[in-house]
């Protein structure tokens, strides 16, 4: 067991362990509580945003693109998830592999944030790259989430975006 410091006089453990697809639906909920905290609240959006997420994790578990890894209480409760896509990268002189790791859907359950959930999860992905030869793991932060990362040591990147209307 991974442990971690809880707010309260008593100590929490929790247990970081791989997702496997039966997680499936349970990801899917935290992500799309990660939508919600991020301000989208619309029903009918994330009604969508579940269906599109849920049958793109569902292909990407079974092409193995996509790792998983989901933090539980002791008793089993699931408090926290996150993933890495690993989605293909453009040639460059410092990356080893044709694929970057991508990490996305980091949610913790409310009651429990602030104990360590969420840095053990990052942690598992992290030591998972190493293990697998990765060089380089990516990320979009929110902007609770960005001291977090750089306690874990990411750095910050320029990415520009258009939205483009249709």
């Amino acid at each position: 067991m991974r442990r971690a410091g809880s707010r309260s006089s008593l100590p929490q453990s929790f247990l970081v362990r791989k997702a496997t697809s039966r997680d499936l639906e349970m990801l899917v909920r935290h992500r799309r509580g990660m939508w919600i905290d991020l301000g989208i609240r619309e029903n009918a959006v994330l009604d969508e945003a579940d269906r599109i997420y849920r049958q793109w994790a569902k292909s990407a578990f079974k092409n193995r693109t996509f790792v998983a890894w989901v933090a539980e209480t002791r008793d089993g409760l699931k408090v926290g998830s996150g993933c890495i896509w690993l989605r293909a990268a453009q040639p460059r002189p410092n990356l080893k592999k044709k694929v970057q790791p991508y990490l996305l859907s980091m949610y913790t359950e409310p009651h429990f944030r602030r104990r360590g959930v969420a840095s053990l999860v990052v942690k598992e992905a992290i030591k998972w790259c190493k293990k697998n030869g990765y060089s380089r793991l990516a990320l979009h932060a929110s902007r609770k989430g960005r001291g977090l990362y750089r306690k874990l040591g990411f750095g910050r990147t320029w990415e520009m975006r258009l939205n483009i209307a249709t």
